[in-house]
């Protein structure tokens, strides 16, 4: 069988060592072409050469717009299969992904050992794969106050990540400006005097996905 050849964009280096690691599981049957640490320098290389997969993993340089991105690599590349892994996923940020055609949707803290390289395959296949906290997470849909909407909730979610407002505003594909109208939105209508407040009253009515233990 012919080893289907991927390629991987990754900042991180723990992140590059264990694809390559898992991949090498596959008995031949997945070959690492290349691995870039950005986007332009991977749809650089694949101009040039042939790819029947791209592995992404959310540990980008910040303030890159990873929608944005993803989006001209696909409609640059099409039959590009597209694997992400992600540690932070958001519904609004997977539901984007999944319009865009992404094909694997993988949460880093699930066994990757047994699921990355059959998600390579069904993807190049035209299947789709959701990892189990990521399926978690989207049938986690609470009932939202009026005033509130899951954009909203996935700008919280981020901030109590410890993400920054330009951080978030590019994780969600969102003007800065939104994050900041976001959260003094919520933080009047749940009379929240600063963010620590704020974060205790939502995870109160648990309008947050429920975190790993």
């Amino acid at each position: 069988m012919t080893a289907v050849p991927i390629v991987i964009i990754s900042t991180s280096t723990f992140t590059r060592s264990g694809i390559q690691q898992i991949t090498a599981q596959s008995e031949g049957r997945i070959q690492i072409a290349a691995m870039f640490g950005n986007f332009s320098e991977a749809d650089a290389y694949l101009k040039a050469h042939q790819a029947r997969a791209l592995i992404i993993d959310d540990s980008l340089p910040k303030g890159v717009n990873l929608v944005k991105e993803l989006k001209k690599l696909i409609e640059a590349h099409p039959g590009l299969a597209v694997i992400m892994i992600t540690q932070r996923p958001t519904i609004s940020l997977v539901r984007l992904m999944l319009n865009l055609g992404t094909r694997a949707i993988l949460h880093r803290d699930d066994d990757l050992d047994h699921t990355l390289n059959q998600a390579v395959h069904l993807a190049v296949a035209g299947g789709t794969t959701i990892s189990p906290q990521v399926s978690q997470l989207l049938e986690h849909q609470p009932a939202l106050p009026k005033a509130i909407d899951q954009r909203d909730i996935d700008v919280l979610q981020l901030l109590t990540d410890g993400l920054r407002a330009k951080e978030i505003a590019a994780q969600l594909s969102i003007d800065r400006r939104v994050v900041y109208r976001i959260i003094q939105k919520v933080s009047t209508v749940y009379d929240a005097q600063n963010i620590a407040q704020l974060v205790r009253i939502i995870e109160q009515r648990k309008l947050l996905p429920p975190r790993k233990e």
